[in-house]
């Protein structure tokens, strides 16, 4: 349907008053909650307003955080009436929380997964559309600098063709993560869900559409219901073909979250986790140095990097300003709810590879 007169006046009263503070509403203190208060209560121009949560340590953060806490997201729109909100709650609650909220006019930045299926997914890319409220997904590292050039990097031509493409994502995840029962369930949990979908946004944004995947899994060490361990075969819209081996349990540097320094809770160690391969010269991210041969390409002759510097901000920061933007109605959402549906699709592509051990065609 489409957007309602409250709605329209809800919408054009943000954009009209960009200097104005926005207020954002949270759902969910769990680690990435707490992360986000942290990013609004340094940021200039917001202001929490409010945190709904469940738990009885919810309270004492909120109380900290200077703001209220509500057991329900229902009370902290009806109370708080936020500009805006943020949900960072276990995957099954996104998209009937971020319903709620376009059904009320509220803008929403969602944690990703977007959903836990891609059919569920596309009621959200349909109510956004339907009500015309702005849904961005937390794919934070979209904002990363370095995303950002070596995104530029890519589009310059620099690198000629894509030709292959790889990624590693090793990081030991302590026992009691898996404390957390999402953590370790079926359909919200494990390496592909939590941490591989980063990984299938960030090469869909840099290389282009993933068309086919095969994969195998495996939960050998830790013998939980959800897999710790991945190795993916990808091939891309382009021709290019990549390469991804995902597990939680490996012990390394060679993943994003330990080298891209994008969050305080991570040590960052300076190597590279992806490598994009060009017929002229190739790329490391995050640590952006282009390999490229001596004259013409030949495998006889030596090869030179050349790094290329990056101011350092957190991606959370430049995500939440990004988002402010969208409430505001200066910007388009970076990552919107049909990427995080795009991603997800993926994602399923992966998981009927792994069970079946065929190649699948990721449906358009």
């Amino acid at each position: 349907m489409p957007k309602t007169a409250a709605q329209k006046s809800e919408l054009s009263d943000r954009s009209s008053r960009p200097d104005a503070t926005v207020r954002i509403g949270l759902i969910g203190a769990g680690a990435i909650g707490r992360t986000h208060i942290e990013t609004i209560a340094a940021a200039a121009g917001v202001e929490l307003a409010g945190i709904a949560d469940p738990f009885d340590a919810a309270a004492e953060l909120a109380t900290r955080a200077g703001t209220r806490h509500h057991r329900s997201p229902q009370d902290l729109f009806d109370i708080e009436r936020p500009d805006a909100v943020i949900i960072a709650t276990p995957n099954e609650l996104h998209v009937p929380q971020a319903l709620e909220a376009l059904s009320r006019g509220i803008p929403v930045l969602v944690e990703k997964p977007v959903a836990t299926t891609f059919a569920e997914a596309q009621e959200l890319v349909a109510a956004s559309a339907e009500t015309g409220v702005p849904v961005l997904v937390g794919h934070h590292r979209r904002h990363h600098p370095a995303t950002a050039r070596a995104k530029e990097i890519i589009a310059s031509g620099e690198l000629g063709r894509i030709a292959a493409v790889s990624a590693t994502y090793f990081l030991s995840k302590p026992d009691d993560y898996f404390d957390t029962p999402w953590h370790r369930t079926v359909g919200t949990g494990g390496a592909f869900l939590i941490n591989l979908i980063h990984e299938i946004d960030l090469l869909r944004h840099l290389v282009g559409e993933i068309v086919a995947v095969s994969a195998m899994s495996s939960s050998a060490v830790r013998g939980l219901d959800v897999e710790d361990t991945g190795a993916l075969a990808f091939s891309f819209e382009g021709g290019a073909l990549g390469s991804l081996v995902v597990s939680d349990t490996a012990a390394g540097p060679w993943s994003w979250d330990l080298t891209a320094g994008d969050s305080p809770r991570f040590p960052a160690h300076g190597v590279e986790s992806h490598r994009i391969g060009g017929v002229a010269a190739s790329l490391t991210i995050p640590t952006l140095e282009v390999w490229r041969h001596d004259g013409a390409p030949n495998w006889t002759t030596p090869l030179h990097a050349h790094r290329h510097a990056v101011e350092p901000t957190s991606p959370y920061v430049r995500q939440l300003a990004h988002f402010v933007d969208v409430v505001a109605g200066r910007a388009e959402p970076l990552v919107s709810a049909h990427e995080g549906a795009r991603n997800l699709a993926v994602m399923e592509a992966v998981a009927e590879a792994a069970h079946s051990g065929r190649t699948v065609t990721v449906p358009e």
